[in-house]
């Protein structure tokens, strides 16, 4: 009986670790709203889901939750609806943004956005001489 008992509670236990994996999981690897994103949009939404702090109260939206609301809003609205909730603490958008790529700078590299390598101008052609003009009959 007493190893019946142990033995539940094990699976239990398991079961809710299991749980909590694959919600985890299930938020970063979603093929929803967050998968349709642009990678720039991905990082904001990554920026403002690291961004949210538990201290206030209000739940913490999930990165699925938050790139549903750019279907209907800005970023910059979203992060003002997260500001009034109490989601987020930063003084503004490009705050969270900044602070998320001092946080992850293998993530804050433009590649698709970076400006091509500078070409070196061609050497201007040599001047040609012009032809010296003949000179008129009677002068």
């Amino acid at each position: 009986m007493r190893n019946a008992v142990h033995a539940s509670r094990v699976v239990l236990a398991v079961v809710v670790a299991l749980g909590f994996a694959v919600s985890a999981w299930a938020q970063t690897t979603g093929t929803g709203a967050f998968e349709k994103l642009s990678p720039g949009d991905q990082k904001i939404a990554r920026a403002l889901f690291e961004a949210q702090t538990t201290s206030g109260g209000a739940t913490p939206l999930t990165l699925e939750q938050i790139a549903a609301k750019k279907k209907h809003s800005g970023w910059g609205e979203i992060f003002k609806h997260m500001k009034a909730q109490g989601l987020v603490t930063d003084k503004n958008l490009g705050q969270a943004v900044s602070s998320f790529e001092h946080r992850h700078p293998e993530l804050a590299a433009k590649p698709d956005n970076s400006k091509p390598e500078k070409l070196e101008k061609p050497a201007k052609p040599e001047k040609i001489d012009k032809p010296a003009h003949p000179e008129k009959p009677g002068r």
